[in-house]
């Protein structure tokens, strides 16, 4: 399949222009227009007008509907993106001088990980990479100038790893130059732990990787991530031990939601600490986010801040990510959930 804006690279759009200069003006355009546009236009300054009378004619350019826009208190937006009869999310979140993009690379998800809205939905299809990358844009052209778009987080609807190579094509995208020109270690791919896929990543893509790991016993994780029976706990910190060593500069970050009375012990921090012995990654504890129809709960404030002080008694880093655009819907798979529920 032919690649469509924006998910051609460089040396992709120097070929199709038959200039270097052209695609940099191309690029330049692309990301510098706001609000996101919704057809391409006749002429793109800096690029001769037959050269891109053909590149427009041969790559189709599929900007998504907003089927809904959600904002909170805190700035989180969310959005319930349609390509074509195709619904996704995606979510934009704020902090002092950047905003951070979450993205879906699936609509749906094969993977269905009990305490994930997603799994409601079941599975749509696979996203294309320029679909991935429109949903940075999209986010990125409403983001406030005091907090332009920095960070992206491949952490929506979906497992990467079941869609590799799209997503591998949209981080080498969101990564060049002379736009967007995002690091590497500022775009974090996560993974429900599928070890093929997550042995390819890191042997292919410089890019920060993300664990959601959420358990530190096998029965334990089997039951909240079910596929986690068929890749055991012991296999998943081999991989990222080798990495550490190969790649000592990656980011790394271990995913870990906390359930009340399943995953929330002291042993279970203990346990952790172990896990990670070799490994420099950081810890994001995330207290579970409630949706309807699920019967696991959130721990008290103070169980989650007495697992942290555990965890950082120890040297570990970690955070804990207090859920945010709770009423928006914020959490996977919630905002499309309501939408689909509501047509």
């Amino acid at each position: 399949m032919i690649p469509r804006l924006p998910a051609l690279t460089i040396d992709e759009l120097t070929s199709r222009l038959g200039s270097a200069a052209r695609a940099r003006a191309v690029v330049r355009w692309l990301y510098g227009t706001a609000p996101l546009p919704q057809a391409l236009p006749a002429a793109v300054p800096g690029v001769a007008a037959a050269a891109w009378r053909t590149l427009r004619a041969a790559t189709p350019w599929n900007p998504p509907l907003v089927r809904e826009r959600q904002a909170s208190a805190d700035g989180t937006t969310k959005y319930a993106l349609a390509f074509g009869a195709t619904l996704v999310e995606a979510v934009r979140i704020p902090s002092p001088r950047r905003s951070t993009v979450c993205v879906s690379s699936q609509s749906g998800c094969t993977r269905r990980c009990v305490f994930c809205a997603t799994r409601t939905l079941g599975f749509g299809r696979h996203l294309r990479a320029d679909e991935m990358v429109l949903q940075v844009m999209l986010a990125a052209a409403e983001a406030p100038p005091e907090a332009p778009v920095r960070n992206v987080v491949f952490m929506g609807m979906g497992e990467p790893m079941d869609n590799l190579g799209e997503v591998l094509r949209a981080v080498r995208v969101l990564t060049q130059s002379p736009a967007p020109l995002l690091r590497a270690r500022s775009i974090t791919v996560s993974t429900s732990g599928v070890l093929p896929g997550m042995r390819r990543f890191l042997r292919e893509s410089p890019a920060s990787l993300a664990l959601s790991l959420h358990a530190t016993t096998d029965d334990v994780r089997a039951r909240l991530v079910p596929h986690g029976r068929i890749w055991p706990i012991a296999a998943l910190m081999a991989l990222l031990r080798e990495d550490a060593a190969r790649h000592p500069r990656r980011e790394c970050f271990v995913e870990y939601v906390l359930c009340a009375g399943v995953n929330d012990a002291d042993a279970d921090a203990d346990r952790l600490l172990r896990l990670l012995d070799g490994i420099g990654a950081r810890v994001n504890l995330i207290p579970y986010n409630a949706f309807p129809g699920s019967d696991l709960a959130p721990p008290p404030s103070a169980r989650v801040l007495a697992f942290q002080a555990r965890l950082a008694a120890a040297g570990r880093r970690a955070f804990i990510r207090w859920p945010r655009g709770r009423a928006i819907a914020a959490a996977c798979g919630q905002l499309a959930l309501a939408t689909a529920t509501a047509e």
